[in-house]
């Protein structure tokens, strides 16, 4: 048998056992695709390039309206990371003269860390595409949709940057050509075991950025909100996470021992720069050498691993076989008493449920009881605060009662006011009306009198006119009587003169007085 045989048979083994024990014990195995931690000690690294020794990249387009809300990207990515917790990396890959770290989900998403003299590179994929979408640096991160355009800018504490210029979408571009570079290595290219002594002296590193996005997710109200609602719209990704989460956890307990329990890590190196030895003709060479050690015991060291999961799988296999033999004789020379142990069985399951039946029904009475209190409780609630709540009404509206009161009582007073202001004007232009009045008929009797005084003098003056007149007339006629007198009388004389003797004179007449 080849060795390559033998290791896909103790594979079939392990995921046929893990078959069986699937639905009867949670997921705390190691992730699917790490590999045993490497313990020995491990040859000095060498930091992968900062952003300003990349190589010019082609442009990328920006996206003027982003497909989805711009939290949403730095939200999956918080997520993936805290999934993946403190878990050490699956493994390594060679890339570029550095060794990244790649974590793998059970749903195909992908975490890739380099390590830069600034601090650590992130890169997270979605389990469809090798274009990340969302690149973090110790400064800023980067987010694209499927096309592999930028969406947006982020600070380092994930909050949108809109200030962002060319100098940062030139960034951009050469992550995404780094990117798509480091997803096919860490799909296609050999896999190699995790230094033990590498991660623990990168964990910190790796994990602050991840410390620093749950401090201001929790402070972010519009972070928080579209994380809620991602949770709420995604639940069988949430769910995947969750159980992610729960290996992961069990995963970094069970390595917990052997990180602590390794050597010293050396010093890293600066980018493109090969450990110091005198020595030799080649430093790089040396460094392949050492490296090809290191990793061959890795490897020597994951063939023991599996070479003891084999041997444990078949003692497991025999153990089982055994059993099952000796449950077999059992079940042959005990049939009765199988029998008899079904009733027994069947008897307590139907006390047991009888006992469930009454605990249950106990169980209903004190919830039953306990929603009664409640509801008596949240109906004298309901009470007093309708009580209040008409106690209040009552007191505003008598409140607003006497606000009226005073508001009619004041109207009124200003009405009697008024009305009285009225009164005494009114009496005032009726006196004057009076007065005027009063005047105007003394003027009009003053008037009278004076065309009455008038007439009556002209009527005075008119009967002495008449009086005088008659006066005349009496005069003249007493005259002119007299005068008639006087002449008859001389007539007379004169007759008598010529013919008998004068008679005695008549006695004058009295002038008839008016």
């Amino acid at each position: 048998m080849s060795y390559r045989t033998f290791l896909l048979t103790a594979a079939a083994t392990s995921l046929a056992l893990a078959a069986c024990n699937q639905n009867s014990a949670p997921a705390t195995g190691a992730p699917i695709a790490s590999l045993p931690l490497a313990t020995a000690a491990p040859p000095p690294e060498t930091d992968a390039p900062p952003a300003s020794a990349l190589p010019p990249a082609p442009p990328i387009t920006r996206v003027s309206t982003p497909p989805r809300p711009v939290y949403s990207y730095v939200d999956s990515a918080y997520q993936l990371d805290d999934a993946f917790g403190d878990s050490p990396p699956d493994y390594t890959v060679p890339y570029d003269g550095e060794q990244p770290y790649v974590w793998r989900a059970s749903d195909g998403e992908y975490r890739v860390v380099e390590d830069t003299p600034d601090g650590p590179r992130e890169y997270f994929y979605s389990g469809d595409s090798d274009y990340p979408f969302l690149i973090r640096d110790p400064h800023y991160c980067y987010a694209y949709d499927d096309s592999g355009d930028l969406v947006e800018v982020y600070d380092d504490y994930g909050r949108p940057y809109p200030n962002y210029g060319a100098a940062m979408v030139e960034v951009a571009a050469q992550y995404l050509f780094r990117a798509r570079s480091l997803h096919y290595a860490a799909v296609h290219e050999q896999r190699q075991a995790a230094y033990a002594a590498d991660w623990r002296a990168q964990r910190q590193a790796v994990l602050a950025p991840q410390q620093q996005w749950a401090a201001e997710q929790q402070r972010n109200p519009q972070w928080r909100a579209v994380h809620d609602q991602a949770v709420q719209s995604r639940q069988p990704q949430v769910a995947a996470l969750q159980q992610e989460r729960t290996q992961r956890q069990a995963y970094a307990q069970r390595t917990a021992p052997v990180i602590a329990a390794a050597p010293p890590a050396p010093r890293r190196l600066p980018p493109g720069t090969p450990p110091a030895n005198p020595g030799a003709n080649n430093a790089f060479a040396n460094r392949a050498q050492s490296n090809a050690a290191a990793r061959a015991q890795a490897d020597q060291q994951q063939r023991q691993a599996q070479a003891q999961q084999v041997q444990q799988a078949r003692a497991e296999q025999a153990q089982q076989a055994q059993a099952a033999a000796a449950r077999g004789d059992q079940l042959r020379q005990a049939g009765l008493a199988k029998r008899q142990a079904a009733d027994q069985q069947q008897a307590e399951v139907a006390q047991r449920n009888e006992a469930q039946q009454r605990q249950a029904q106990a169980q209903h009475a004190q919830q039953a009881q306990a929603h009664a209190q409640q509801a008596q409780v949240q109906t004298q609630q309901a009470q007093a605060a309708e009580r209040n709540a008409r106690q209040q009404q009552a007191q505003a509206a008598a409140a607003h009662n006497a606000a009226a009161d005073q508001q009619r009582q004041a109207s009124a007073q200003a009405d009697a006011g008024r009305r009285a202001s009225e009164q005494q004007h009114q009496a005032q232009a009726q006196a004057l009306a009076q007065q005027q009045r009063q005047a105007q008929a003394q003027q009009h009797q003053a008037e009278a009198q004076q065309q009455h005084a008038a007439m009556a003098a002209q009527q005075h003056q008119q009967a002495a006119q008449q009086q005088q007149q008659m006066a005349q007339q009496h005069q003249a006629q007493a005259q002119a009587q007299h005068a008639q007198a006087q002449a008859m009388a001389q007539h007379a004389q004169a007759a008598a003169a010529h013919a008998a003797p004068p008679p005695k004179p008549a006695p004058a007449k009295p002038e008839d007085k008016k």
